[in-house]
């Protein structure tokens, strides 16, 4: 995109994560959670996910003279990270041509926001608590997709096999749900990488068909509203359960004039400071402690 730059982040939901879709399963499930259209892989929409984190951050928003852990920052700049409260990104009238200025907000935000995609599912396992599972085609695929937007992880794909289990620990008839293992690999130099990377200690690479089953079938959670002990509502959501990976992208703006730069990197630093330190709370039903997440950079930018 041109005059924008990419960062990668490491997306850790520490609790269950309910991104709803507003639509309803055509089983039992009331609540379904925000999938991508081709893949039907987990996601959060970029929506959800700007919206989550301008919402976390609405306290520094707004202040023409804003400090943050006793730094004083250009307010205006900070600001436009997000961009102007209430615009519409789709109106014409909002498009602007002018390069961004430190003394106005500017409407769109400074930062573009892409779909947060999960890309390592926690399953329940017989030997350990839960296995962090994928399959060599989908992450091939969205490794290749962080090249083409000017991505690196500095990983090499190729040493993953399929329909392996590697852990650290020497295992035997290893249960991943339903998917049996005969025993565990001990993970070489490539694949360490990987699992430091995306934090994970026991990785199983399924076959695609499988993997594909398991994110298409979620956990389901009841909910019930009660009124002096009775039932008044009883609804099923589907969640994307806790210690889930996913990996999101930040598009920030980078063609500022030599008079605005240093003051909108310095707003942008301090935004990233904050992000990757604080926990968010991402998606529905933040009073009952769903959705909590931290972020970690990952990954360089191509030169």
């Amino acid at each position: 995109m041109k005059n924008y730059k990419p960062k990668a982040y490491l997306m850790i939901n520490k609790t269950n994560l309910h991104a709803g879709s507003g639509e309803s399963g055509f089983g039992i499930v009331d609540n379904m959670v925000q999938r991508d259209t081709v893949s039907n892989i987990p996601v959060v929409f970029s929506s959800s996910l700007k919206g989550a984190i301008r919402d976390h951050f609405k306290d520094y928003l707004g202040k023409k003279n804003l400090e943050i852990d006793g730094e004083r920052i250009c307010g205006t700049c900070f600001e436009s990270i997000f961009g102007a409260e209430g615009t519409n990104e789709h109106s014409n009238e909002n498009k602007e041509d002018t390069k961004p200025t430190s003394k106005k907000v500017h409407h769109q935000g400074l930062v573009k926001f892409l779909d947060a995609k999960l890309l390592f599912l926690p399953l329940r396992s017989n030997k350990i608590p839960y296995v962090h599972v994928t399959s060599k085609e989908y992450i091939e695929d969205f490794v290749r997709f962080l090249k083409e937007i000017g991505i690196k992880l500095g990983v090499n794909l190729q040493e993953v096999k399929k329909n392996t289990f590697y852990s650290k620990q020497k295992l035997k008839n290893i249960l991943v749900e339903d998917v049996e293992f005969e025993k565990s690999e001990i993970p070489n130099e490539e694949i360490l990488k990987i699992m430091k990377l995306f934090e994970i200690e026991n990785l199983a690479v399924m076959t695609n068909e499988d993997f594909n089953y398991y994110i298409s079938n979620l956990p389901v959670i009841a909910r019930n509203k009660l009124n002096n002990g009775k039932s008044e509502n009883l609804w099923y959501e589907e969640v994307v359960p806790r210690e889930g990976r996913f990996v999101s992208i930040l598009m920030y703006y980078d063609n500022f004039d030599e008079s605005d730069k240093n003051k909108f990197e310095k707003a942008f630093r301090k935004f990233e400071e904050k992000f990757l330190s604080d926990n968010i709370q991402i998606g529905a039903n933040e009073s009952i402690g769903y959705g909590i997440c931290k972020f970690k950079k990952i990954g360089e930018e191509n030169e």
